[in-house]
Order: C-alpha cells, then structure tokens, then sequence
C-alpha cells in the first residue's frame, strides 16, 4: 500500500557466499557461541525488499526472527519503494478501512524505548524520502525487558511479522549480525521467486477481458496490471479485479486520457473484498490506444494500455 506516489530506493543485502550457500539449501551454519558483550550492540533488519524494476514487492521483515540482548537496540531499514511500518499490539483504529490503516499507520506511537506493557507500539511510516512526507528510512528501538515478541507490519498484516528474542544480559547469543545478514539474503531470493511464480499463475488466468489488478499472496506483491497491454473490439467490457491480492493492498486503474460521461474514468481506490470494492468494469467504445495507471504504484511501473480495435 502506498498513500501517495512512491520512491525508488535500490537496496542490496551483501553476505558471505558460504552462509548463503547452505542457507539456500536449508540448512543452518554451523556457528560458535556468541562471546557475551557486556556493552550495548545496535542490530539491523530490513523491512521489504524489491526486483530492481519494482515490480515484486516483499512484504518480510529481514531476518523474520533474531536473538539480542536486553538493553540492545534494532535499527529496522527501509528496503524497497513499498512503504511499512513496524508495529506492536492492537491498532486504535480496526484496520478495515484505507483511512483506518492510514490514521494508524502514519502516527507514530511509543518512545525510543521499547514497552511491551503498552496497547499500542508504531514507527509510523518506514520508506524511502519523499519530498513534503512524514516517512522515515529507518526506525531504531531499544529493548529494555527481556521476553519474546512479535512485531508485524500494520500496512500488510501480521503476515509480514518479525519475532525479536530479548535476552538476559548474561545469556549466550546464538547468532552474530554476519549471519542475519545471510539469512535475509536467503529468505530475500525466496520472496522474489514466490513473486515471480505468483505473477506467472496470475497472468495464466488473464484474459483480454479479465485483466489482474496486481497479486499478493501474503509474501510477496506484483506491482503490475496483468496483463499490462489488452488488444479489444469497441464495444467489449473490461474487468480489472483486485481477487489476486489477498492482503490489504489498494490499487486504482487511473485512465489518463479517456473520458466517459465528461470526465476520465478512474476506479477511485479499489480494495480486495470485504475492504472495499473489489473489481471495476469499463466499457469501451472509442477506437485507439488508452493508458491507464495505479495512482497509488505508476512510480513503481504499474502503467498499462488498452488497445481497442474496430
């Protein structure tokens, strides 16, 4: 989801190739025990991740689950044009609406420290710098009491969660920041091949008359109308349905230059079921080459063009 145009932001995790080779074939590395540090150490997650096009989207935390020490902080960064947050509790507002999510998503909750006793944890918006928005590239929280908890992303669900280990002071830590980097290669390469086999199942669905306003499965996002170039007959209506999205992800099919009734068809903000309305039907009956786009994605190249034939 995005509440205004996006931003591109290129981002690339570098890890040992040893690590990533037996992390592909699923297998843990080996590792000696992590010398307890008596000072306080900052670790770093990314949030999302991205093809260099936009086109997939991930909605991951990277790792999605890492062991610190009490008193230590996590530094979560933005990883891709999609915008996050990372988020703890029950939101205010119930996230069944754009405007919910929105007042919730956008409002920053909580100090720098992290309190696991509140209702209600939020960064507010996690994303690459947009001139004129409230977003911020990073958010960076401290863990004062030890225990085990989860922190999701509010824009695309508990799906998209994080479970944070804090332990005592004097605990051994199983894990260094060398190894989450390798994992969230690993489990990086795995959310894009899930984007890649989601938009292949999508497209073989599409038809001239059915076309896919983008597709999430829980893990990743095709930021594209499927397909994105439509050959028609005047006279033929064409269905853009939002059924291959199955989180909270809004899109619009914006038409630019063609107007029915005095003004440009526009979808106005679609939503997948119950959130909203879920599929938008244009009839065509003016011969040539009409463009359209999300409103909410055209900057990640989520553009199409209907091609309407006598």
């Amino acid at each position: 989801m995005s509440s205004r145009k996006p931003f591109r932001t290129p981002a690339a995790v570098l890890t040992a190739l040893v690590t990533l080779i037996i992390g592909l074939l699923g297998i843990a590395p080996a590792q000696a025990a992590v010398s307890t540090n008596p000072n306080a150490q900052t670790w770093q997650v990314l949030v999302g991740n991205q093809t260099p096009d936009m086109a997939i989207q991930g909605m991951r935390f990277l790792p999605g689950e890492i062991w610190i020490h009490q008193t230590d902080s996590i530094k979560f960064v933005s990883n891709s044009a999609e915008i996050h947050t990372v988020s703890y509790g029950t939101p205010p507002l119930p996230p069944t609406s754009r405007e919910n999510l929105e007042a919730d998503a956008f409002t920053p909750v909580g100090g720098p420290v992290f309190d696991p006793t509140a209702p209600w944890t939020n960064s507010g918006i996690i994303a690459p710098p947009v001139p004129g928005a409230p977003f911020i590239q990073s958010y960076q929280l401290k863990f004062a009491a030890p225990g085990t908890f989860t922190f999701y992303c509010l824009i695309h669900s508990k799906v998209m969660n994080i479970v944070v280990h804090v332990l005592h002071k004097q605990a051994t830590l199983p894990h260094t920041q060398a190894y989450y980097d390798g994992q969230a290669s690993v489990q990086s390469a795995q959310v894009i091949a899930d984007g890649k086999a989601l938009w292949a199942s999508t497209a073989a669905k599409a038809s001239p008359t059915h076309v896919f306003a983008g597709a999430a499965d829980g893990q990743a996002m095709v930021m594209r109308f499927i397909p994105s170039l439509d050959t028609v007959r005047n006279g033929t209506t064409v269905t853009f349905d939002m059924s291959a999205n199955q989180v909270l992800v809004p899109h619009t099919v914006t038409f630019t230059t063609l107007m029915q009734g005095g003004k440009l068809v526009d979808s106005g903000t679609l939503l997948p079921a119950p959130a909203g309305p879920r599929a938008f039907n244009v009839t065509f009956d003016q011969i040539g080459r009409w463009h359209y786009l999300c409103e909410f994605h055209d900057d990640m190249g989520m553009v199409g063009d209907v091609v309407v034939t006598p």
